[in-house]
């Protein structure tokens, strides 16, 4: 015997778990789970109350100025680019004393764009990398950009880049920062007015 109830709200009965109904889970503005359209004249259209997916964090920092030696970590001439059009999404990260703090868990891609040069033959320039889950009690290189000089007097400058996937599980904890390495001349390129160094940060999705 078919049967119907009307109601105006209907919440879920655990908090943070949302609801689920014949499979589907509702939660947050979001459908989790298969829908499936019925025939040739199913629609289905998204709203503004339903997720279409795309990234929830997406962030970006530069270098202002140039680094000249080695500096560990890079804490000093950093800011969030403010030029034309050039924004983030969600929270954005949190910088202290070169230490970046995600906005919340799961899994992250950073990515380091370096411009730099060296004066003399043998130097080098590079950012390393540094992920911790102890809040930098201890740390642990995971990825290194580097630009080598083999002839003396090229001062042309060169961009290079690095990418590193991490799962950030505990935000209190899980932490990343930057170290500048120079030797023989090196410049590692900053400025205010263009992503010359650049730090950005992408979460792929959910931990």
């Amino acid at each position: 015997m078919a049967s119907e109830v009307k109601v105006n709200t209907i919440n879920e009965y655990t908090s943070a778990n949302g609801v689920t109904i014949d499979g589907v889970l509702l939660k947050d503005s979001k459908i989790g789970g298969t829908i499936t359209i019925p025939g040739s004249t199913g629609t289905m259209a998204l709203t503004s109350d339903i997720s279409a997916g795309g990234l929830t964090e997406a962030d970006q920092w530069r270098l202002t100025a140039n680094i000249t030696s080695t500096t560990q970590p890079i804490s000093t001439n950093l800011e969030r680019p403010d030029g034309t059009l050039q924004s983030y999404i969600g929270t954005g990260m949190t910088e202290s004393s070169g230490v970046f703090t995600f906005p919340s868990t799961g899994y992250w891609l950073v990515t380091v764009v370096m411009s730099a040069y060296v004066t003399n033959a043998g130097g080098r320039t590079d950012i390393t990398i540094r992920s911790t889950n102890d809040n930098f009690s201890t740390g642990d290189t995971i990825g290194i950009v580097r630009h080598y000089q083999d002839l003396s007097g090229q001062t042309d400058t060169d961009m290079v880049t690095q990418s590193v996937l991490i799962d950030v599980t505990d935000t209190s904890n899980d932490k990343i920062e930057f170290w500048a390495g120079i030797t023989g001349g090196g410049v590692i390129v900053g400025g205010t007015n263009d992503n010359l160094t650049a730090f950005t940060f992408l979460k792929l999705g959910d931990t």
